[in-house]
């Protein structure tokens, strides 16, 4: 574990780069060691819930870029046609499923502040408000449905938030393409661990100062690698470390 923390290129890698550096390193270890499990029944669901949930990203990056040209119609050529294109995992079928998809959530947020809204009114004594209520904040639900739809029709977005710049959505649009490259790394780690239990080998194979060491010469908080059960069982490590005498 010791070599292969030493070889990696983390210097100018995101904290989210550097975590999955170092799973591949306890990955290796934990392969050497032959700590196998079996894939869990909910694998699949989850890896492709985490998909949608990174298209999502991706859609709304879109959505934010789109909003640019409707800002600053130049801006296409200053930037470039590609810089606006829809990523090619987003085909017509996931979009469709993905506007129904927000359709229904925002549906079931407005209900949900609904009955929070009556529960509070039956608290303080006051009258219920009437079902009537809930079909007319209902709408803005399909509203939003129609909005959508047209958007992807018509490839254009209407620009939204309070005073947008094209400075502002440039912003958003980068740090949007953050998180999605963060989720993506989440992925490729847990499909990667999915046979693999790197816990074990955290526990009773590498040396816990290493870890620690790790986290502090790279800035990665050391929450990224140890659970709260395992901070108090290495606390002895955390506490004996000092960055400038221990190396890997």
């Amino acid at each position: 574990m010791s070599r292969l923390l030493q070889e990696l290129p983390v210097e100018k890698a995101t904290i989210a780069e550097k975590v999955k550096l170092y799973n591949d390193c306890n990955r290796k270890v934990a392969i050497l060691c032959n700590h196998k499990r079996t894939v869990g029944a909910g694998h699949q669901a989850q890896m492709e819930k985490l998909g949608d949930r990174i298209k999502g990203l991706k859609y709304q990056q879109w959505r934010t870029k789109m909003m640019i040209l409707d800002v600053d119609p130049k801006q296409k050529k200053k930037l470039g046609v590609d810089f606006f294109k829809l990523d090619e995992e987003l085909d017509n079928e996931w979009i469709e499923e993905h506007l129904n998809f927000l359709y229904e959530e925002q549906r079931t947020k407005i209900t949900k502040k609904f009955e929070k809204d009556n529960e509070k009114l039956i608290a303080e004594g006051s009258k219920k408000l009437p079902e009537k209520e809930l079909k007319e904040r209902l709408k803005a639900a399909s509203e939003l449905l129609t909005k959508l739809k047209k958007e992807h029709k018509t490839k254009k977005v209407e620009a939204e938030g309070r005073g947008p710049t094209v400075e502002k959505l440039l912003e958003g649009a980068k740090k949007i393409e953050e998180r999605a490259k963060n989720l993506e790394l989440q992925a490729q780690d847990r499909d990667g661990n999915k046979e693999v239990a790197l816990g074990t080998s955290k526990l009773n194979y590498i040396d816990p100062r290493l870890t620690v060491v790790f986290s502090r010469k790279f800035d990665v908080p050391i929450e990224k690698f140890f659970s709260k059960t395992m901070r108090e069982k290495f606390n002895w490590a955390i506490q004996s470390v000092d960055d400038d005498t221990w190396e890997f």
